[in-house]
């Protein structure tokens, strides 16, 4: 007979626990890691508006204005969200295929001899992922410096351009510039493309392996019953291998993500790689920081005896 309804509400209490903790602790780290980015942004960012405030003529002279439009824009967007959230994503994905690895090795311990390859596999590939799309990276963030600057000049001198009948000139101008920017784009995507067919061939791979060793393990014979038979062909029935092989067959889109999340971690790096020169800019000769001159500037403090006066005591009595 079926079990009573009662028998199964500890599991069911059991798994509503899990879940409202596991929404809990998602809300805490995305509250966590959100702000520790924004303060790291936020350092950053003062420390590099101060030393690009205080930085010599000759700096803007030689320096586009685009460049420096680029760093307080795009650059700072990438530290402040993209950054963290990438991180995030990265570390939420690794749990979830290292958790997922784990039931899998439980069900079908014969799995982990496909672990090794396949894992030596992945990181190949990401490697050789990783050094295109960090030097494509690179480009587009070389590329939109110019259009930037086009676009910023434009905007200046645009009494200029229409008095000179130069609009033609310029707008090819900016065409240009855009087309550049928009061709390391694409490479970029075209980049994605590849990975995302390599790595979903490689999760196939997984989710065949899985499937068949659950197949293999749950139509073993009867007479196969020693030790090594028993620990080759793993713990739990057949739910285990059923809800191994169900995993496998979602963890390809997982890993797919948690190596572009990876790749897209060691990207955003570039951002602040990109930064780093402009928070050493040397000040300008004889410059004094707002606190600094503050602080010189304030009166010494200098300690005052009390001096006692009365009203009638320097007059004569009578």
């Amino acid at each position: 007979p079926p079990p009573p309804a009662t028998a199964q509400l500890p599991y069911l209490l059991g798994f509503a626990g899990w879940a409202v903790a596991s929404a809990v602790l998602v809300v805490v780290r995305s509250r966590m890691m959100l702000s520790l980015g924004l303060l790291a942004g936020e350092v950053l960012h003062s420390e590099l508006l101060t030393r690009v405030l205080a930085a010599p003529l000759s700096f803007f002279d030689v320096t586009p204005r685009g460049r420096v439009l680029s760093r307080f824009s795009r650059e700072m967007l990438t530290v402040d969200v993209s950054l963290p959230s990438a991180l995030q994503t990265y570390l939420s994905t690794l749990a979830s295929v290292g958790s997922t690895a784990l039931v899998v090795l439980a069900a079908s311990p014969l799995f982990g001899a496909f672990l090794l390859p396949l894992a030596f596999a992945y990181s190949a590939v990401q490697a050789f992922y990783s050094a295109s799309s960090r030097e494509l990276k690179r480009v587009e963030a070389a590329t939109r410096s110019p259009l930037l600057s086009h676009v910023a000049a434009s905007l200046d001198g645009l009494a200029t351009i229409r008095a000179f009948d130069a609009r033609r000139r310029f707008g090819s101008e900016c065409e240009r510039t855009l087309d550049a920017n928009l061709r390391a784009s694409l490479a970029s995507a075209l980049v994605n493309c590849w990975l995302g067919l390599r790595l979903e061939l490689l999760g196939a791979t997984i989710s065949a392996a899985a499937a068949a060793l659950a197949f293999a393990r749950n139509s073993a014979s009867a007479s196969a019953s020693s030790a090594i038979a028993a620990g080759l062909r793993g713990a739990g029935g057949v739910g285990t291998a059923a809800l191994g092989v169900t995993l496998a067959l979602q963890v390809t889109q997982t890993l797919n993500w948690s190596v572009r999340q990876a790749t897209e971690l060691e990207s955003h790096l570039i951002s602040v790689e990109r930064l780093q020169p402009y928070t050493s800019l040397e000040p300008e000769p004889g410059w004094v920081p707002p606190n600094a001159a503050a602080a010189t500037s304030a009166p010494p403090l200098r300690r005052v005896a009390p001096t006692l006066t009365g009203a009638g005591g320097g007059g004569e009595g009578g």
